[in-house]
């Protein structure tokens, strides 16, 4: 499928768009899971095989290749969640709230509540928010919220990468909780990339 807001979309190509995002990014979460789990079995291999054996290579060179391909569905993860963003307005303008609720597998008993009617007047809100994609599948794994997990490491991924982004977060977090957070510490990019110093 062709993914693109140009504006002309139709309210159902809108909520095509959206299913098939939650199948891309819940597809791209199970093959995470594969990944690694083919990645610690290699590993274990690898520690059981005989020191600098042809073995030990062979397993060196798949847990490389492994990582690699964990890393490129980590950015496709993001991506989605980067378009998305832009995906969830042009729903609004276009698309039914029931649409929207049956797109995103919402559990009927959860599409009137107090919080739905208080909180959920957009689709960003629905997914981010309230947690409505797939509300009947009470497991919270992100494996059933596929569309929010993405949408998260896209965030994750922006203030990690932007330093402005970085320090406006900081510091409206800082002015909402009394400045828990201290003083804001400019940091060097490796540093953000990692989540510590260095």
């Amino acid at each position: 499928m062709e993914l693109g807001l140009t504006g002309t979309e139709t309210a159902a190509q809108l909520i095509k768009q959206l299913v098939y995002l939650r199948h891309l990014a819940r597809r791209n979460i199970m093959l995470t899971q594969k990944v690694r789990d083919r990645i610690r079995q290699h590993e274990q291999d690898h520690a059981a095989a005989a020191e600098n054996s042809a073995a030990q290579a062979v397993y060196s060179q798949a847990i490389a290749i492994l990582k690699e391909q964990e890393l490129e569905i980590g950015f496709q993860e993001i991506e989605i969640g980067k378009y998305l963003v832009h995906l969830c307005p042009a729903l609004d303008s276009k698309a039914s709230r029931d649409a929207i609720f049956e797109a995103l597998n919402t559990n009927k008993a959860d599409r009137d509540t107090d919080d739905v009617r208080k909180y959920g007047d957009k689709c960003s809100r629905l997914i981010f928010v309230l947690d409505l994609e797939n509300s009947a599948t009470k497991d919270d794994d992100i494996v059933h919220k596929p569309l929010k997990w993405c949408h998260t490491m896209a965030f994750m991924n922006a203030l990690q990468t932007n330093p402005k982004l970085d320090r406006i977060v900081h510091e409206e977090a800082n002015e909402v909780f009394g400045g828990a957070f201290g003083e804001y510490q400019e940091r060097p990019l490796i540093e953000r990339l990692v989540g510590r110093a260095v």
